[in-house]
């Protein structure tokens, strides 16, 4: 590969793939679709934690959750033990820049940065880390100052503002807008340098709240967004999600619904009215397209400029979200739903807008960069390079990946086939993670059950299986690497 101008590195918080590329052709999303046409789309991309500060430190980090680590990096960001991404990259020669949300918050990992700007976290400081909301109109953002004395002084009577809002505004007033515009302006003003670029671009949205402009809600009409087909809990079924922050904002019929939530049981578990979930998809997508705009705009500067030929473009989402699958929203449960993100990779002269539907992970991705870069990879990367997989997209890869969560004590094995998840802390009149008396396994079948309706655990002709699945859980990533290892060390194609 001719040498690296840019690695332009965008992070898109809470984006499940919900993108016309893969599959969802309601959504509109030219901009994306035109990445994964000069790229590498990997259908089967999984993060390691399904929240968003734990799974962005695994990625920046290069190692895995653990159980040691679990609860640290989900409080919040320490400082990386070994060289982080970005670091490791201004060590070998890349001014290295953050804009928006890389890391969870705007103060982490300052060594590995040569420029950070964190003005779009400036409403940190009434609410917790990470939001960052963008409301326009004022009922709104004066409601937003209620968060953080809700959070901070436990007040459950305060107005906080709509968990949606359009308004007639332009995209720069926006965060998400102010990211896009100053990443064209450091892409100009490196354009003429002979120093290599590391950007990382951090957009907000999807997250919520879903607040963007009027014109990317009228791309869409309500009663065309598609509703859940499985608005139920697998049968059988054990893992739940404490919905997060869906219960943030003061939407009256979510807060409602869900008042006594960590004691519903299977039967009397809410399901939002059909008007209501009709508002909230009809919100994300408008979000996503929001997001994709942006990133056209600096996709188009960057061909403008050109550098794409001489650029690595990486987009990740950091996880996966529910939209009423299995009667949860938000994120944070082991299902297909909230750990598998999309991943797009464009590297000049290798990607041709291939798909794969290899199983990667986005711990993955530090030893891609470096490989790409032709740097040495750090000891310390629990992930593997996918530059085989980018040249040979169809190629064996990995049998199994990994994710955690449910605070760390629900572990889950995704193969080719199963989705098989380990509960280890289960009460029995249930929780906010789990349903009562169901168990400690969860087993779905992709080939026979791909939305993952009917946990199989308990049928007696699956022992066998069980067993072998939890070996493999339990055995970890590191038999499942030395596999694929060793067959590229057999092969020559390229």
């Amino acid at each position: 590969m001719k040498k690296l101008k840019n690695i332009l590195f965008i992070a898109v918080d809470d984006l499940r793939p919900e993108i016309n590329c893969f599959g969802k052709t309601k959504l509109h999303t030219p901009n994306l679709d035109k990445l994964a046409s000069r790229g590498l789309q990997c259908n089967r991309a999984y993060c390691q934690v399904p929240v968003c500060g734990p799974s962005r430190l695994s990625l920046l980090t290069g190692k895995r959750p653990n159980d040691d680590t679990y609860n640290r990096w989900a409080l919040g960001s320490p400082p990386p033990e070994e060289p982080s991404l970005p670091g490791y990259f201004k060590a070998h020669g890349f001014e290295t820049i953050s804009i928006g949300k890389i890391y969870h918050a705007n103060d982490d990992d300052e060594a590995g940065w040569s420029r950070r700007y964190t003005d779009t976290f400036k409403e940190q400081a009434y609410t917790v880390h990470g939001y960052c909301a963008g409301y326009q109109l004022e009922e709104n953002r004066q409601k937003l100052k209620n968060f953080g004395r809700q959070f901070s002084q436990g007040k459950a009577d305060l107005e906080l503002p709509a968990i949606c809002e359009a308004a007639k505004a332009p995209d720069d007033a926006y965060p998400d807008g102010i990211i896009a515009n100053r990443a064209i302006e450091v892409l100009r003003e490196f354009h003429a340098q002979d120093v290599p670029l590391f950007l990382a671009l951090g957009f907000y949205r999807p997250h919520l709240p879903w607040a963007v402009p009027q014109k990317y809600w009228d791309l869409y009409r309500r009663d065309d967004v598609d509703l859940a087909d499985n608005p139920f809990f697998p049968k059988d079924a054990i893992g739940i999600s404490h919905l997060s922050d869906f219960l943030h904002y003061g939407d009256e019929e979510i807060n409602r619904a869900y008042s006594d939530l960590g004691h519903y049981k299977d039967d009397d578990f809410p399901v939002l009215s059909e008007a209501k979930q009709r508002e909230c998809i009809h919100g994300y997508w408008a979000s996503v397209s929001f997001i994709d705009a942006q990133i056209g705009k600096v996709l188009a500067e960057l061909e403008r400029l050109g550098q794409l030929d001489e650029s690595v473009i990486v987009l990740w989402g950091d996880n996966g979200w529910h939209l009423g699958e299995h009667k949860l929203w938000s994120k944070t449960t082991n299902f297909e739903e909230s750990t598998r993100v999309p991943l797009l990779i464009s590297a000049p002269l290798i990607t041709q807008g291939a798909t794969s539907d290899a199983l990667v992970e986005l711990v993955d991705l530090y030893p891609t960069l470096c490989d790409l870069a032709e740097f040495s990879q750090p000891s310390h990367l629990e992930g593997l390079s996918l530059l085989p997989l980018l040249h040979a997209p169809q190629r064996a890869w990995k049998t199994g990946v990994f994710s955690r969560a449910s605070s760390g004590h629900a572990q889950t094995l995704r193969t080719d086939r199963y989705r098989f998840t380990r509960y280890t802390n289960v009460p029995a009149h249930g929780d906010l993670w789990h349903l009562p008396n169901t168990g400690n396994y969860e087993l779905f079948d992709h080939l026979e059950d791909p939305k993952e309706n009917v946990n199989i655990a308990k049928r007696p002709q699956n022992i066998s299986l069980i067993q072998t699945l939890d070996q493999a859980l339990t055995a970890g990533w590191t038999p499942i690497q030395d596999r694929v290892r060793s067959l590229h060390d057999n092969c020559s194609d390229h």
